[in-house]
């Protein structure tokens, strides 16, 4: 998606494409902009803090990059962050003590951020130990806009990752759910922005946009607890098993 449009507008427009692929996958049929601009509405009105802060970030950001160091100038609109960095920031600007009680219970020291696996386990565990300005999310079709999942992934380049979920899980036909999301990255999903969208920068190590963006990210589930268990990079991608969970962030 090219430079800055209208908040309602992104919305329409990123749900109504999702609606049209699985309306193309189930049926055949291709869904009009009617039922788009209704779902968007509804996203709107059921995104917490954290989605919303998340919008405005692409919505006025200049130039974005994917980078370790966090590094954001609200002023020249110049946004540099891995995944977890943007998810850090964003709770920084809009839910501040959900991020608080999340790095006084992992025990972040100053200067850090938690990795995508310390951010799973604190989701994990906020069932049976609340912290402040968080809710427990207990299945995938619970989502809502402006959780953030967290997975832990140990590669040789990547220890996991953690997105900002930005639409109502549609259901798959495999048992799956499927949701738009916002996050920092160089690979794109499905339906991505990054790769059409001058503002995000070339990573030199992956020749591909990086930085914030969003796309169509798949999550499977338990068959009978309904909990997290794993992701599609993209509808097409295959499945990846993970030590996975969703917090929400309030205030």
């Amino acid at each position: 998606m090219n430079q800055s449009i209208p908040t309602s507008a992104c919305l329409t427009t990123a749900v109504s494409r999702l609606l049209r692929f699985w309306c193309c996958v189930l049926g055949g049929v291709v869904c009009g902009w009617a039922s788009g601009e209704l779902r968007g509405a509804d996203v709107a009105a059921s995104g917490g803090p954290v989605f919303h802060e998340a919008v405005r970030q692409f919505k006025t950001l200049t130039s974005t990059l994917y980078q370790h160091k966090t590094q954001v100038d609200p002023k020249t609109g110049s946004h540099r962050y891995d995944c977890v960095g943007f998810v850090s920031y964003a709770l920084k600007q809009a839910a501040p003590q959900a991020r608080e009680s999340a790095f006084k219970a992992l025990g972040i020291k100053p200067g850090r951020i938690p990795s995508p696996g310390l951010y799973a386990t604190l989701f994990a565990s906020l069932a049976e130990k609340p912290q402040p300005g968080w809710e427990a999310v207990a299945k995938a079709s619970d989502l809502r806009p402006g959780d953030v999942v967290a997975w832990e992934r140990i590669t040789a380049t990547s220890n996991g990752h953690a997105v900002v979920i930005a639409s109502v899980p549609a259901a798959g036909p495999d048992g799956t759910w499927v949701v738009e999301v916002y996050d920092s990255t160089s690979s794109p999903h499905g339906d991505d922005s990054r790769p059409n969208d001058e503002r995000a920068e070339v990573l030199a190590t992956s020749g591909k946009r990086s930085g914030l963006g969003h796309g169509v990210m798949v999550f499977t589930a338990d068959p009978v607890t309904g909990a997290l268990t794993g992701y599609r990079w993209s509808p097409k991608s295959k499945t990846t098993i993970v030590r996975i969970s969703a917090g929400r962030p309030v205030s």
